[in-house]
C-alpha cells in the first residue's frame, strides 16, 4: 500500500531541526517495515498546529490525497496534525472520504478506534495548546514589565533580553526609509520595491538564510515603532483565541512602556510626521468611499494558491485606440520574481473569469435548492460530530454532581488541616475525587463549546442563504456584494482555480469550495467556441463581462 507520512516541529531552532531529522529517519525505517510503501514525506518546520492555513506541507499532503497519490497517512501523534478540534474533524473526515486511512505511530491504526476516541484525543491536544499559551503569556509578564526587547528588530543587534545596540548599517536604511516617507513622499510599496532592488536584508530569516524579501506591510511597520526614537513597548495586544490568530488592542493604561534614550535613531519631530503622515492618507483614501481593496469587482479576493498574497490587477492596451485588455496575476511573484513565490505564472484574464462566474452562479441559480442541501449538509456534518458526543448530557444534573463533588473534596482538605485525619488517607480519598472532577470539568467544557459551534455554525448557514437568495451576478454588482457571497477564489494553478464561498470567515471547516476551472471556465483558447458548445445557434445572451464592456466603450466614446 502506497503510505505518506507527516512530520513537523513549531519553531526554527536549532534543536528542534534535530528532533525533524529524527522524524524523517524513523519514518524511513518504519514504513517499509510495515510492509508499506513510502512515496512522500510532507515537512512543515517553524509551523505552529493551531493555524492550518500557514502551513504548505500540509495543503500539499491533501491535494495529494485528493488525487489519490497514497493509502495510508503516518503521523507520530495527533498534535502533529492539530490541536484544534475543529480541524482535525475537518480534515481526518477528507482524508477517509478520499478513501486514507490514519496511523498513529503511538496509538496503532486510526481506523480501528472509533470516531469518540478521535475527537477526545483532538479536545484533549487543543486544551494542551490552550495551557501552554497560558503559561507563555504568565512567563513573558515580568519581562514585558522590565522592558524587554523584540528578538530580531531591523536597525539593531540584540545583545540579551533588555539590550539592543544600533547596527551602523542598518541604522543608516532606518534613516533612508523615514526620509523617502516624510521628505520624499514615496509610498510604502514603492520604498519596499527600492529596498528589494537595493538588496537590504531584512531581519527574518528564509530557510535558516537572511533575504531581501521587503513588503509594504514590513515598511509600515519600521514606520510605526516607537523603538526607533527610544521607547520600548509591550503590550499593545493581547491574543484572543490562539486558532484564529485573533489579536485584540489594549487600552494604553495597559501597556508597559520602558524609556531607552540610548535606543534613538530617528529623531521625535520625523517619527510624529511620518505618524501623521499615514493618518493623512488613510483619510485621503476614506474621503474617496472607496478603500483600494474594494476598488475593483475581484480586489483582495483572488488568493494565490502557493504564497497566500492577493492577485493584482493589471490593464493595458497594445495599440491606441484598441480594446482593453485587463488580467490580475499573483502580487508577490510580478513585484519580486518567480523565486519569491513558487507558483506557476498564471495569468487570469479578468473578462474570463467573470463569464466563468456569471456560469457557474446561473447553474446554482437555476437548482438553488441542490446547491442548499449541500451545504447545509456539509455544516449539519460538522455539527454532527460535535452534538455525538454530548447527545442526552444533562448539563445540570452534571454541573450539581460537580458541585457536590467539590464540596466534597474541601470537607477532605479541612479534615487533613485540621489533624482529624491523615495527610495519606486524605491523598488517597481525594485521588477518585480529583480523576471525576477532571472528566466532569473536561465533559462540560466541550459541550458548552458544542453548543456554542452549534450555534455558530447555524447562524451563519441562515445569513449565507439570505444573502444568496438576494444576490445577482450583473453589471451593477460590486466588489462589497460580491464579498457577501464569496470568501475567495483561490488559484493553485491554471486548471485549478476554486470559488470558496464565505460561509464563515473563522472556521475553516465550513469553506465550501466548488471548481471553477474546467467546467464553468472555457480554456482561453478556446472561447471563441463558447456558443457552439452550449448549442446557442448564433444567439448570444449579454454576460455581465459583456455588459461591463459595453459600459467601458459607451464611456470612451463619450
Amino acid at each position: 500500500m502506497k503510505a505518506a507520512a507527516y512530520i513537523r516541529v513549531s519553531t526554527d531552532k536549532e534543536e528542534q531541526q534535530s528532533s525533524l531529522e529524527n522524524q524523517r529517519e524513523f519514518f524511513e525505517r518504519y514504513i517499509p517495515g510495515r510492509g508499506d510503501e513510502l512515496v512522500a514525506i510532507y515537512c512543515d518546520k517553524g509551523k505552529s498546529a493551531t493555524k492550518m492555513q500557514n502551513r504548505k506541507d500540509l495543503q500539499r499532503l491533501r491535494r495529494a490525497a485528493k488525487r489519490g497519490g497514497f493509502q495510508k497517512l503516518y503521523v507520530k501523534d495527533i498534535s502533529r496534525l492539530f490541536r484544534n478540534t475543529l480541524d482535525f474533524i475537518t480534515v481526518t473526515r477528507e482524508l477517509n472520504s478520499y478513501g486514507v486511512s490514519l496511523h498513529l505511530v503511538n496509538m496503532g491504526e486510526g481506523k480501528d478506534i472509533d470516531s469518540f476516541t478521535l475527537n477526545l484525543m483532538a479536545m484533549l491536544a487543543e486544551n494542551e495548546s490552550q495551557r501552554i499559551s497560558e503559561k507563555v503569556k504568565f512567563g513573558k509578564q515580568p519581562g514585558k514589565e522590565k522592558g524587554r526587547v523584540p528578538n530580531f528588530v531591523f536597525g539593531y543587534d540584540r545583545i540579551d533580553r533588555y539590550t539592543l545596540v544600533p547596527n551602523t548599517e542598518e541604522s543608516e536604511w532606518v534613516r533612508r526609509i523615514f526620509d523617502l516617507y516624510t521628505e520624499e513622499k514615496w509610498g510604502m510599496a514603492r520604498i519596499a520595491s527600492y529596498l528589494y532592488q537595493n538588496r537590504v536584508k531584512t531581519k527574518k530569516l528564509k530557510d535558516g538564510k537572511p533575504n531581501c524579501n521587503w513588503s509594504q506591510n514590513t515598511v509600515g511597520k519600521v514606520l510605526k515603532n516607537e523603538i526607533y526614537i527610544g521607547r520600548v513597548i509591550n503590550g499593545k495586544q493581547s491574543s484572543i483565541d490562539i486558532f484564529t490568530n485573533k489579536r485584540a488592542n489594549n487600552p494604553e493604561s495597559e501597556w508597559y512602556v520602558a524609556e531607552r534614550p540610548e535606543f534613538r535613531i530617528i529623531s521625535d519631530e520625523q517619527f510624529y510626521k511620518a505618524q501623521e503622515q499615514m493618518k493623512l492618507n488613510a483619510e485621503a483614501y476614506e474621503g474617496t468611499f472607496t478603500r483600494r481593496s474594494d476598488k475593483h469587482l475581484f480586489s483582495n479576493l483572488i488568493k494565490c494558491g502557493s504564497c497566500g498574497f492577493s492577485y493584482r490587477r493589471y490593464q493595458r492596451r497594445h495599440s491606441q485606440g484598441g480594446p482593453l485588455h485587463v488580467w490580475w496575476t499573483c502580487s508577490k511573484r510580478s513585484a519580486y520574481g518567480k523565486n519569491r513565490c513558487e507558483s506557476e505564472y498564471v495569468r487570469v484574464n479578468e473578462d474570463w473569469l467573470e463569464e466563468g462566474l456569471d456560469r457557474l452562479f446561473n447553474y446554482l441559480i437555476r437548482d438553488k435548492a441542490a446547491f442548499f442541501e449541500a451545504v447545509e449538509r456539509k455544516c449539519n456534518a460538522l455539527v454532527r460530530e460535535y452534538i455525538r458526543e454530548s447527545e442526552g448530557y444533562d448539563l445540570d444534573e452534571a454541573r450539581e454532581q460537580l458541585e457536590e463533588l467539590q464540596a466534597r473534596r474541601e470537607r477532605i482538605k479541612r479534615l487533613a488541616v485540621d489533624g482529624l485525619i491523615a495527610m495519606e488517607e486524605a491523598k488517597r480519598d481525594m485521588q477518585p475525587l480529583n480523576a471525576e472532577i477532571e472528566r466532569l470539568s473536561f465533559k462540560l467544557n466541550s459541550t458548552d463549546k458544542t453548543r456554542e459551534l452549534n450555534r455558530q455554525i447555524r447562524d451563519s448557514l441562515k445569513r449565507f442563504m439570505e444573502a444568496f437568495d438576494n444576490f445577482k451576478f450583473t453589471e451593477s454588482i460590486d466588489n462589497t456584494d460580491l464579498k457577501k457571497i464569496i470568501k475567495e477564489i483561490r488559484v493553485m494553478s491554471e486548471e485549478e482555480i476554486y470559488v470558496h464561498f464565505n460561509i464563515n470567515e473563522d472556521l475553516e471547516g465550513l469553506s465550501f469550495p466548488i471548481l471553477l476551472s474546467g467546467t464553468f471556465l472555457m480554456p482561453p483558447e478556446t472561447k471563441t467556441d463558447t456558443n457552439a458548445k452550449h448549442n446557442t445557434q448564433g444567439r448570444h445572451r449579454k454576460t455581465p463581462a459583456d455588459q461591463r464592456r459595453s459600459g467601458k466603450r459607451r464611456q470612451e466614446r463619450t
